[in-house]
């Protein structure tokens, strides 16, 4: 038996009592369990002592309508993802290096009664060698954020870069709005995290990218050309920038780009 194969053997064993009544009505239960499973065993990864560490976020999409079904059933699902989760990994021969967060994100693009569910490896602080920039290259808690952050959109669009976390889409409800028909409309979402932005795709349909190379969670560098489905936005720190607004103005407020000398 392949590892996937066990992974979904061991997911329907272990879906039974709370996590079965939870999700008793349109989401079949093992629907919901077997994407976890499958999350799980594409998102882990091996430490250096040669342990297999099984990832600690899952972010699980679901329609607006299930979700709220969802939770008329039991006011904090999470709990019981959190369980099943720490059982999954058990039952696999996984270390869970902490306590696994579960994100349960409506999604109003996606079809009812479908379930949609992405595993991301938690930035540590001591750096693997053997794990990639998307899991390592996170400055330490002590470091304040760079000075002006910003990112230039389309080449046509200078966005400041303030607050905490930023959502990039095409719907009306993003702090940062891109009327592209490639780009979804939660597309992406920007967290900074000791001291840095890290660039999270949200199950977008066109994916993101970094620098030609697809990412699900990357920590950005000044420079860094991001991808949105084929829409370009560059991520920029510059302490020289003079044209970006001030304290006071919206923390994803945009204008345009000063024409180029001639």
């Amino acid at each position: 038996m392949n590892r996937i194969a066990r992974f979904e053997a061991l997911a329907e064993q272990l879906i039974e009592g709370t996590f079965a009544r939870l999700f008793a009505g349109p989401i079949h239960p093992l629907a919901v369990a077997t994407q976890v499973a499958r999350a799980m065993e594409d998102a882990q990864v091996q430490a250096p002592d040669g342990s297999l560490l099984a990832p600690t976020r899952y972010r699980i999409d679901l329609h607006p309508q299930d979700l709220v079904a969802l939770r008329e059933r039991h006011p904090s699902p999470e709990e019981e993802l959190v369980r099943y989760i720490e059982e999954l990994a058990r039952q696999a021969g996984l270390v869970l290096p902490g306590r696994p967060l579960i994100t349960l994100n409506p999604i109003p693009d996606l079809p009812p009664h479908t379930v949609r569910v992405q595993a991301f490896q938690e930035p540590r602080t001591e750096a693997d060698e053997s794990i990639t920039r998307q899991m390592t290259d996170i400055s330490s808690p002590s470091e304040t954020p760079p000075a002006n952050c910003f990112l230039i959109i389309g080449g046509q669009r200078h966005v400041r870069l303030t607050e905490p976390t930023v959502n990039i889409g095409r719907a009306l409800d993003n702090d940062i709005i891109i009327e592209h028909p490639r780009v979804s409309r939660h597309h992406a979402q920007l967290r900074r995290r000791y001291g840095r932005y890290v660039l999270y795709d949200l199950g977008s349909s066109g994916g993101t990218m970094v620098n030609g190379y697809p990412v699900q969670e990357c920590v950005l560098r000044s420079g860094d050309v991001i991808s949105l489905a084929g829409f370009e936005v560059i991520y920029g720190e510059d302490p020289t920038v003079s044209n970006l607004p001030d304290k006071n103005s919206s923390a994803t407020e945009g204008h345009p780009l000063p024409p180029p000398e001639t």
